[in-house]
């Protein structure tokens, strides 16, 4: 190859990237639902139902990253319903019956999310409002990477958020006892040998550091 040819195809592929990279594009993006690991979460049961509530009240797209001249767009209502779906899940797991007409409810909402750019891996830091019937409210935070995509990034961060959620000993009372039950004078809660072996939600491995 002569070196006019070479150097025409070099600045060929140099106005191509510049082109790619100064018109970017912007990506939507809504977190699939991925289960929690088994050992991340006491065993627990309860003998209540439960309403499950997505409590963000506006659905409008928010700037989760940017890299260059792309953009990663999100609508924290619709992240919300992906967390909604994870506890869903892993309360149904312990028998715990999920229903919106329940007395006892947990209200959710993803308020916020983030995605940050390092060496070798990408990682995703949700935040995760829950508020109890009872009044207890608490943030969680869901932070997650991936040597992959952000996409796994930010499904594992929803999922570490649940995770963080049922890990706090409030909301643990809350979903095992009546309302006015403690834990001293709770009726023994039914523990289901079975519970380890439920089949995982159908969605690949979490990538996680």
């Amino acid at each position: 190859m002569s070196k006019a040819l070479r150097f025409n195809t070099f600045r060929f592929f140099m106005i191509f990237i510049f082109l790619l990279f100064s018109f970017g594009c912007t990506h939507y993006y809504v977190p699939k639902q991925h289960p929690v690991a088994p050992g991340l979460v006491p065993d627990f049961t309860g003998n209540n139902a439960i309403a499950v509530i997505n409590a963000h009240e506006t659905g409008k797209m928010t700037l989760i990253g940017s890299q260059m001249a792309h953009k990663w767009m999100g609508d924290m209502r619709l992240w919300t319903d992906t967390a909604v779906g994870v506890l869903q899940n892993e309360l149904q797991i312990r028998r715990i019956k999920v229903t919106g007409d329940a007395s006892k409810e947990l209200k959710l909402a993803v308020t916020h999310a983030n995605v940050y750019w390092g060496f070798a891996s990408i990682r995703c830091i949700i935040t995760l409002e829950v508020d109890t019937g009872e009044g207890y409210h608490k943030t969680f935070e869901g932070n997650n990477s991936s040597p992959w995509t952000l996409y796994r990034a930010c499904d594992g961060a929803v999922t570490r958020a649940v995770e963080a959620m049922l890990n706090d000993e409030e909301i643990l009372r809350y979903l095992k006892y009546s309302k006015g039950l403690s834990r001293e004078n709770a009726p023994a809660a039914t523990i289901h040998p079975d519970i380890g072996a439920v089949s995982p939600l159908p969605h690949p491995t979490l990538q996680t550091e």
